[in-house]
């Protein structure tokens, strides 16, 4: 069961104090909206910990393995819980369960009407007021429920904060600068491809699936305005295993997640797993790790002036052991992204016709060879220092934010497009609103070849969680 999952699969490979009680997932099924915060903390034993300031109240480091999601209101108490696919389809949530047939939900809640499923589309949802004033929600895909949520529609959430700077009141264009250069190439205002800098081998941030090294796509000098984490934090380096697919090591993983809920490090470990515990042990003091809806692993670096010009870091040698013996090496270590340019391996030869080829400007000398970033400042962007907010969803829109395609929008009469990168202003995700701050970035992933599946990505710099769509 996924309740017993992180004592099960590995018996025996921690040596910690015998306290940690295990997530119940029957317990998390239980809470409902008005529930206090020591509730929800019982039912997830060792993996509770404080949600933090920047995190608005929301506890989602229990999703990729539990399926679960909740968020505390502003006095502390629950006030929305999501309970996803895959969830432990023994833990009844009003009635209902996992992958409970369509009839029984109808039968169960003959109140809850669902909703007619548009054609070649297989999920269909509808919502419930449950005797407590909270609402319900259920979907159900292929004639079983696939996903469901309780709200109190009444729950006042906190803000994201504290907010360290003044909202900005000028927004930044970053555009890549054809033509590859040659490694260690001076970069003023950053480069994508290539190399970080700064950092040292064991500094180099680790796939929370599998322990390998993480692609570095880009190092980008950040405006003063946008410095959110202290003025001595002038650049951010982005790394992942988007463009990799590999097989998950449950032992690794499972190490690898403490950084994610705040779990205490092991003191000792088996020997296959040191490697991996010495690396969360020194890891950048500015590292920042997210993960995206398909549990890939993001890390982004704040660096200093000194590390954003200091020398390049080499990739680390990936720790290869019995503990992650089942997974393949991750793809960039054969064809970086500047080679990639040129294909998913780096095989095409140059066409003036392609534009990633046009941008590269030749075939790559070097597989470490970069791309330069130009940074200017962009005027005319009605939504500098506002956040953003989706137009389907205008009740919190506090910073009297201009949806695109709104009708505000058209009334403008304004183009505003960015190049590869931009920090602020109106955002542009290709399906719903991230969770943003008006002190984020957006790019897209050419920027160092990120997989997006043709899409672009945000990251808010307060939070620092990623979000992307195709």
């Amino acid at each position: 069961m996924i309740a017993s999952f992180f004592g099960s699969i590995l018996p025996g490979r921690f040596v910690m104090a015998a306290n940690s009680g295990q997530t119940d997932t029957k317990a998390l099924a239980a809470i409902r909206p008005g529930d206090p915060k020591e509730k929800l903390a019982a039912a997830m034993g060792d993996r509770w910990r404080e949600p933090r300031p920047e995190e608005a109240g929301w506890i989602k480091y229990l999703e990729e393995h539990f399926r679960f999601v909740a968020r505390l209101d502003r006095d502390g108490n629950v006030g929305q819980t999501k309970f996803l696919y895959n969830f432990d389809s023994g833990a009844g949530v009003e009635g209902l369960h996992m992958l409970m047939p369509e009839a029984d939900v109808l039968q169960t809640h003959p109140q809850l009407k669902l909703s007619a499923a548009p054609p070649n589309y297989p999920y269909r949802f509808g919502t419930s007021k449950l005797k407590n004033g909270a609402e319900l929600f259920v979907e159900v895909g292929h004639g079983r429920i696939t996903r469901m949520s309780i709200d109190n529609p009444l729950a006042v959430y906190p803000d994201r904060g504290p907010i360290p700077l003044a909202k900005p009141s000028q927004t930044f264009d970053v555009s890549i600068v054809p033509a590859l250069r040659p490694r260690g190439s001076v970069a003023p205002n950053g480069w994508c491809c290539g190399l970080p800098r700064g950092i040292s081998s064991l500094q180099w941030p680790l796939s929370s699936k599998c322990g390998f090294p993480l692609e570095h796509h880009f190092t980008v000098r950040v405006p003063e305005p946008y410095r959110v984490k202290g003025p001595q934090y002038m650049a951010l380096a982005l790394f992942s295993d988007s463009s990799s697919e590999t097989k998950s090591s449950d032992a690794v993983s499972d190490l690898m997640n403490m950084v994610f809920d705040g779990r205490e490090l092991p003191e000792t470990i088996e020997p296959d797993l040191q490697p991996f515990l010495d690396h969360l042990r020194n890891r950048h003091p500015m590292e920042f790790r997210s993960k995206d809806i398909l549990y890939s692993t993001f890390a982004a670096i704040w660096l200093t002036e000194e590390e954003f010009t200091g020398a390049e870091c080499e990739p680390p040698t990936p720790v290869q052991t019995s503990a992650n013996a089942m997974c393949r090496l991750p793809d960039w270590l054969e064809a970086s992204s500047a080679e990639r340019l040129f294909g998913w391996d780096g095989r095409e030869e140059f066409n003036e016709n392609y534009a990633l080829h046009r941008l590269a400007g030749r075939k790559p000398l070097d597989k470490w060879e970069l791309l330069l970033l130009k940074t200017s400042k962009f005027e005319g962007d009605p939504n500098t220092g506002r956040m953003p907010v989706d137009r389907f969803d205008m009740s919190s829109n506090k910073d009297g934010y201009v949806p695109k395609y709104s009708e505000e929008w058209d009334a403008l009469n304004i183009d505003v497009s960015y190049d590869d990168l931009h920090f602020g202003g109106t955002a542009s995700p290709m399906q719903a609103m991230p969770d943003l701050s008006p002190f984020y970035i957006e790019f897209e992933e050419r920027l160092g070849m990120l997989n997006f599946g043709g899409g672009n990505g945000q990251l808010d710099l307060i939070s620092m969680q990623i979000d992307w769509a195709q």
